[in-house]
């Protein structure tokens, strides 16, 4: 069993419960924040992406220092190219799946940035991953990000083997996932296009993480995209 919430708190409260239910046999659950769970996964399995298993994990504070480094050494103007705005960009960017590659060919993010007076967001982007990739590091986002570059990857090991290893997933306040949430999610739980044992607990009035990227979408599509077998 896999469960994934989004606070340490919610998920020590969840482990305490699942205890209290089945004794000892909870230690067999694997319950945690969607970060804390896939930097578990990428612990062992990060070879496959070209990281070691001792990678570093950014906060926001290394982030945003990296980013000041990049955009210094580019003779940018740090009004213009503020990092707290240029993090923020970047973090939507990989919760939405868009590699440097794609953000560089796509005319309509490079319009905004045009139209927003920061036409080198694209440049500062790629030096930021490839900074991190050398530096063996991994920011906050790329723990989803990087997990599910994993799982696309490696389809025919490191995907059917954590689809085998959790049977059952729960996905608490699922209101609060973003596009790449749900990416990892359906992955997880689709046996050659069929969902298998999934339950999520969420409310569209209690959405507090659209900063982030949050999709009331996602419930939304959920009865579309898990649809039973055969109905």
């Amino acid at each position: 069993i896999l469960a994934l919430t989004f606070t340490n708190k919610a998920a020590r409260e969840m482990k305490s419960r699942i205890e209290e239910v089945v004794g000892p046999s909870a230690k067999k659950v694997w319950a945690g924040t969607f970060h804390s769970i896939f930097a578990r996964i990428l612990r062992v399995e990060a070879q496959l992406i070209g990281y070691s298993s001792n990678f570093t994990i950014y906060d926001t504070d290394d982030s945003k220092a990296l980013i000041a480094a990049i955009i210094k050494e580019m003779n940018l103007n740090k009004e213009q190219y503020n990092p707290n705005s240029i993090r923020s960009r970047i973090s939507s960017a990989k919760s939405s799946l868009i590699t440097p590659v794609l953000y560089a060919n796509n005319e309509e993010l490079l319009l905004q940035d045009k139209q927003n007076s920061r036409p080198a967001f694209k440049d500062i982007y790629k030096a930021y991953v490839a900074r991190c990739k050398r530096s063996d590091a991994m920011d906050f986002d790329d723990l989803l990000y990087r997990m599910f570059e994993l799982l696309q990857a490696n389809p025919e090991n490191v995907l059917d083997k954590y689809r085998h290893k959790f049977q059952f997933l729960l996905v608490d306040e699922f209101q609060d996932t973003n596009h790449l949430q749900y990416a990892i999610v359906r992955k997880l739980c689709h046996f050659e296009g069929s969902p298998r044992n999934i339950c999520v607990v969420g409310d569209d009035a209690q959405s507090i993480y659209g900063f982030r990227g949050a999709t009331i979408q996602n419930i939304l599509d959920f009865e579309k995209d898990f649809k039973p077998f055969g109905l």
